[in-house]
């Protein structure tokens, strides 16, 4: 294991102990030169994080996280920077300290996190300065540290204005795809409508040829041929011809002849033209009636039609209210997290620094009326071998790299810097058996937003199919190239049902 404390902070720890001068005299020369020298590649520190910020952003090609070959690529091209400030030496430890959720990225909060431990480095050397009481230094290393701090602060916007963007985005995608939806299922409707429509009309025809069918066939039998009958003159004449014929009387047998039959002729042309006209007219009433009853589908499916259309037009502006409801919730939420994190990071830093040294200046005036017994100048003369070697956390052999990448670890352990929880969620990296307290209560309901755009959908061609949709039931392969759409062709069907649905909408139902 690594020992919790470095050469300088013990050196820091002694100077506060002592209540006489001649302490900064007992420290060797070349801690404070080490100390100097560390301020002043510290001064710049605000440029260089600037260079190593530009480097992230050129090589965020997806504009979404950093993946490790992109780390490597920023840590070879900033690599004496970053090994002047923080003493790596690799990429890949540089990788693996900041990449805290180890899921092969470094996210928005893991980038800020970069900074933020230059930042505490540079607060922790500062001090140090502070300490062996060189003060233009000083003072110019907290300067450099407050222009880092509004830099960070530019920087954790920046990140988190860019997935506020991708946020709304996925917002108004979200409401395309219920528009494309609500295409989709009216179409659905409107072409289940139109084959139901040309089912009852088929079925309403087909109906009416066998009413047609049934009349034609029910005219034709001979029955209905004896139902318009010749005059009854003309039967009375031939049973006169009977009668005559019987007596010899061959002269008025042949003047009933020839009356009977011009009046046979002028029956038989009568009795056809009324059964032709009556089968006409009992044709016509048919038809007629037809006529009426398709004239009358045709009516209730127009007028379901109608209903139809005037239910996709009040769904269609319910839908439209609903797509945009959430919007100025969305921005009102993201406006106050960007608000309240750039007040983060222009005020707590500052607010730590005067807790800590409202801290140092009690335990300085509670020390000056204090006697400092014998026993406890002794202690405080002891040598800071002989500490390290009383320390039962020392190791046998440290190297400047592993100390350097412990105190990192410590320093992203204490969490004592600034965090702006731009991906990370507030709350995730407390303990388990922490309480929240009115006055410490934080976050910014960022999690409504995710609860929104939970509903976002995925590309269709994104999802993998089941294992078993891929073989048939005898363990073959199908095809499923032949059958699935491609993009484009989506795109054609979803704009063709869209016209088709706007034109609805243009209808008029009066």
């Amino acid at each position: 294991m690594y020992q919790t404390e470095t050469k300088s902070s013990l050196y820091a720890s002694k100077l506060i102990q002592q209540t006489n001068y001649s302490a900064l005299s007992s420290l060797p020369k070349t801690y404070i030169r080490q100390v100097q020298a560390e301020g002043e590649i510290f001064m710049a520190a605000p440029q260089k994080c600037a260079n190593i910020w530009k480097e992230f952003r050129r090589n965020d090609f997806t504009q979404v996280q950093i993946p490790y070959k992109t780390a490597l690529q920023v840590f070879d091209t900033c690599k004496e920077d970053l090994k002047m400030m923080l003493k790596i030496s690799n990429g890949k430890d540089f990788f693996d300290l900041f990449d805290q959720d180890n899921d092969g990225f470094l996210n928005e909060d893991e980038q800020i996190l970069v900074f933020s431990i230059i930042k505490e480095k540079m607060q922790q050397v500062a001090n140090l300065l502070l300490q062996i009481q060189q003060y233009v230094p000083f003072k110019q290393l907290m300067k450099a540290i407050r222009t880092l701090e509004q830099n960070i602060c530019e920087y954790q916007d920046v990140l988190r204005q860019k997935i506020y963007k991708s946020e709304v985005s996925t917002y108004k995608e979200i409401g395309l795809e219920k528009l494309d939806d609500f295409y989709e299922k009216y179409y659905n409707y409107f072409q289940q409508f139109e084959n139901q429509k040309r089912i009852r009309i088929q079925t309403q025809i087909q109906k009416q040829q066998e009413e047609m069918g049934q009349l034609e066939d029910k005219l034709s039998k001979n029955t209905e041929f004896l139902k318009v009958k010749p005059k009854r003159k003309l039967k009375d004449l031939q049973t006169q011809e009977k009668l005559v014929s019987l007596d010899e009387r061959v002269e008025e047998a042949m003047d009933f002849r020839r009356e009977l039959k011009n009046m046979e002729k002028a029956e038989q042309e009568r009795v056809a033209q009324e059964q032709e006209k009556r089968i006409e007219s009992q044709k016509d009433e048919l038809q007629r009636k037809h006529q009426k009853q398709m004239e009358q589908l045709k009516a209730k499916l127009i007028e379901q039609e109608h209903k139809l259309i005037i239910q996709l037009k009040k769904e269609y502006n319910v839908l439209l209210k609903q797509i945009g409801l959430h919007s100025n919730e969305i921005d009102r939420i993201q406006s106050s997290a960007t608000q309240s994190a750039i007040r983060k990071g222009e005020k707590e830093g500052e607010l730590k620094r005067m807790k800590e040294r409202a801290r140092i200046q009690n335990f300085i005036i509670g020390d000056t009326k204090r006697t400092m017994t014998p026993k406890l100048q002794q202690q405080n003369t002891q040598t800071y071998e002989d500490t390290v070697s009383s320390s039962p956390r020392s190791p046998q052999v440290v190297s400047k790299h592993d100390r350097a990448v412990h105190d990192i670890k410590v320093l992203i352990h204490k969490q004592n810097y600034t965090q702006f929880y731009i991906k990370k969620k507030y709350g995730a990296d407390l303990p388990v058996n922490y309480k929240p307290e009115p006055y410490k209560l934080q976050g910014d309901n960022h999690e409504r937003i995710e609860k929104i755009l939970s509903v976002k959908k995925k590309n269709p061609h994104d999802i993998l199919p089941s294992l078993t949709e891929l073989y048939d039931e005898n363990l073959k392969e199908q095809d499923k190239g032949s059958t699935q759409k491609s993009e484009s062709e989506l795109i054609q069907e979803r704009l063709k049902k869209k016209q088709f649905i706007i034109e609805k909408l243009q209808e008029s139902t009066h």
